[in-house]
């Protein structure tokens, strides 16, 4: 049987690069929320500014959940942190089980299976 040959991951570097700081901001956005939310609340017109904060907030976290959703897979070209209409924000790409670190480390010998792959 002929092995499938896989590209080296330092190949993908630049792309993985971008997923990870799309992950890294939406991790801050949802980190944010609870120390803005705070000083809101200690304001004088507390209720006007919680409501502000939260508004706010919530359109970020829409556009950022978004920005990360859209973000390819640079071996498979599938959506990295989405099947279907799920949005997983793992550390493996749900189509080719391509790691978040994988042109950090040393390529790994037992490959790991994607567990949302498509049925061929």
């Amino acid at each position: 049987m002929e092995e499938e040959h896989l590209p080296d991951p330092k190949e993908y570097a630049a792309e993985l690069k971008k997923i990870r700081f799309r992950r890294l901001l939406l991790w801050l956005v949802i980190g944010a929320y609870l120390p803005a939310m705070m000083v809101a609340l200690d304001s004088p017109d507390y209720r006007k500014w919680a409501t502000v904060v939260f508004v706010s907030w919530l359109v970020l976290l829409i556009l950022t959940v978004g920005y990360a959703c859209l973000a390819r897979c640079p071996r498979c070209r599938e959506l990295f942190h989405t099947h279907g209409p799920t949005f997983l924000p793992l550390r493996r790409c749900l189509h080719c089980a391509l790691h978040i670190t994988a042109d950090k480390r040393p390529p790994e010998n037992d490959h790991p299976r994607a567990r949302f792959s498509k049925k061929r």
